[in-house]
């Protein structure tokens, strides 16, 4: 099983996003993601932001908590004062059918 944290944004405050990558990094620690994915991007089809950071988890439950975490939340305000772009939950293949099953896909906003 797993499921991955999918950041996909466009970096508006150069200077400070090493601040959010030091801050990230425990509370990735305290929480099990692993930085998948940490990059720049290129579009190979269709428009694209900048920059990709993907986190991976042991299930989607893992990366749920995670992202609600009061911990993350903090990051987030930090994430949206530095960047322009969106964030995703992403099951593994594996718990896939599982997580449509459960109506998440169909509800609005979030959990």
């Amino acid at each position: 099983m797993s499921a991955y944290i999918v950041f996909h944004y466009r970096i508006t405050d150069r200077s400070r996003i090493d601040e959010l990558t030091s801050r990230s990094a425990p509370i990735d620690k305290k929480y099990g993601a692993e930085v998948i994915v940490g990059s720049p991007v290129k579009a190979l089809e269709g428009e694209t932001l900048t920059h990709m950071v993907i986190l991976g988890f042991k299930n989607f439950e893992a990366a749920q908590t995670y992202y609600y975490s009061d911990e993350n939340k903090v990051l987030s305000a930090l994430r949206n004062e530095i960047t322009e772009g969106w964030a995703t939950i992403v099951p593994g293949d594996s718990e896939t059918q599982a997580v449509v099953d459960s109506g998440y896909f169909a509800k609005s906003g979030h959990k």
